[in-house]
């Protein structure tokens, strides 16, 4: 099933430059040296191995990917939340009489002109449906169900498209639907930990389609369910819980596990119900070394974030695992170029779009910080960061050491420690979204601090919902109940690890967040 039929039964489901290049070397345009996206060689140095040695990642040739064709990115515009039905009608039918605009008609000239295109591809949707008079009522009943955090006036995370004269469709899948941030003021923040709740609207879009079911039909739809979400999720070579319940769960068990994923956390396609990630901010990722909570891919440059946004918008999906083809319809044979069973994996960026994504990705800042706080109160928490050896792993002025840190339960072989930046002290945090999904690597990267007053959840998995439940002890205790994501079937779960800063007094925690609050 894809994950866009999925979204699609839910209330709000949901021309490129020409250039001639050879294969192995940079294409070549008027203005940039743009590095080739899908060089082997260099996927194989920037790609961590599975945790388990026996399995080996082989991704699709460069001759398969450049057979793929390539996108249009036409120009998106905003969806206007409104409750005047005349004025909604006048906005649609001006966006009727528009033109289509190819963004890439003309070859940008100037970095600006690069960070400008590149906003767009941020914004560009991977797939789009026919917009229909009832789709901003539908939409607002999906606001309501899932509590989806929406700015003053628009709806943010997804977009009207005009690819055609007189036709508007609704754009979603975009790297902007995951990663802008609704903040409390309703203002938004580009790029930053999204919390767009994706899950919890298939969640709901699902049961209401099980609802309506005749009984005759269950079947059908149970296996359709376990049959998308194995694309999505299944490690065969682990023999963890987690995975094996793949094998025969039902569809009303995926509704409940997609209904407890908050806001800021997502089942990202190769993790886990019970292991899902913190949707990561992207603000001062050129400075980040490693991508992916479980540093999954190394980033050296801007071709690193070229092939990583080609892999996360899903053509991993297509990578092998020892013979295992997550987006293959038996799980076995490489789709026929252009025609694969799962949104993402039948066409693929240009050079010239990823170039400019990864230019708009750099060109990132954090947005003003508004909070304010005694500067000595500031200083303290600072002097109390410094002795609870916060700086030994998250050293300013980037608040990381940009290392790896390995999990309980994983030993590094020896060559690890010549390839990677290694910091050779677990902080004892659960590491099963390290060891049981196929993002497992065995590690967890050391995050940055910078910008954690506009993100939540907090953990790799979102467990906690604050900074003060961060450092709150009780979290350890068995009896705890997550502020942040806690799995479906769970009523309480301690929070275990990175016990920094907990014995602390009152006053020196409060100094300390004001503290972190400030970077």
């Amino acid at each position: 099933m894809k994950r866009r039929t999925l979204l699609r039964s839910t209330a709000l489901s949901v021309i490129a430059i020409s250039t001639t290049f050879s294969i192995g070397f940079q294409l070549k345009s008027a203005s940039f040296d743009i590095p080739k996206t899908w060089d082997i060689a260099e996927i194989t140095k920037f790609m961590l191995p599975p945790t388990d040695a026996a399995v080996s990642v082989t991704p699709i040739s460069e001759e398969y990917y450049y057979k793929l064709p390539e996108r249009k990115i036409f120009k998106s515009y905003p969806i206007l939340l409104t409750d005047d039905t005349e004025a909604n009608r006048k906005y649609i039918d001006s966006l009727k009489s528009l033109d289509p605009v190819d963004i890439f008609q003309n070859e940008p000239k100037t970095e600006q002109d690069l960070i400008r295109l590149g906003e767009e591809v941020f914004s560009a949707p991977l797939a789009t449906f026919d917009y229909s008079d009832n789709f901003l009522a539908e939409l607002k009943a999906s606001i309501q169900n899932a509590e989806i955090p929406i700015s003053k006036k628009t709806f943010p995370y997804y977009s009207y498209v005009v690819d055609e004269k007189s036709k508007i469709k609704v754009g979603v899948f975009s790297c902007a639907m995951c990663h802008t941030r609704v903040m409390p003021d309703g203002t938004t923040i580009k790029g930053a930990q999204g919390n767009f709740p994706l899950d919890k609207i298939d969640g709901f879009g699902a049961e209401n389609a099980l609802k309506s079911l005749p009984k005759e039909k269950l079947k059908e739809f149970d296996e359709g369910m376990r049959a998308g979400r194995n694309m999505l999720q299944k490690a065969p070579w682990v023999s963890h819980s987690s995975q094996t319940e793949l094998d025969t769960i039902s569809a009303a068990r995926i509704i409940a596990y997609l209904k407890a994923i908050p806001s800021g956390v997502m089942i990202r396609h190769g993790s886990n119900y019970n292991q899902p990630t913190n949707i990561p901010d992207l603000i001062g990722i050129k400075d980040r070394k490693y991508l992916d909570y479980t540093g999954l891919m190394m980033h050296r440059n801007i071709g690193d974030i070229m092939r990583y946004a080609a892999f996360n918008q899903l053509l991993d999906m297509l990578n092998s695992y020892n013979g295992y083809i997550p987006a293959a319809t038996d799980f076995k044979t490489l789709p026929e170029v252009g025609k694969a069973p799962f949104l993402g994996c039948s066409d693929r960026y240009s050079e010239m779009q990823l170039y400019a994504l990864g230019k708009y990705l750099y060109s990132l800042k954090a947005p003003k910080n508004p909070n304010s706080f005694p500067p000595d109160l500031v200083k303290k928490g600072e002097l109390v960061f410094k002795r609870e050896g916060c700086v030994t792993c998250h050293t300013p002025p980037l608040y990381t050491n940009n290392k790896l840190t390995p999990v309980d339960g994983f030993t590094p072989p020896a060559s690890h420690y010549k390839s990677y930046d290694i910091f050779d002290v677990s902080v004892e945090t659960n590491p099963e979204l390290a060891l049981y999904t196929r993002r497992g690597t065995g590690y967890y990267k050391v995050p940055s601090l910078l910008g954690v007053w506009y993100r939540s959840p907090f953990g790799h998995s979102g467990n906690v919902a604050t900074l003060e439940d961060w450092l709150d002890k009780r979290r350890l205790d068995d009896d705890y109940v997550p502020t942040g994501f806690k799995p479906a079937f769970a009523k309480t779960m301690a929070i275990k690890g990175h016990e920094f800063g907990m014995d602390i007094t009152k006053e020196e925690k409060t100094a300390l967040i004001a503290f972190l609050k400030t970077l």
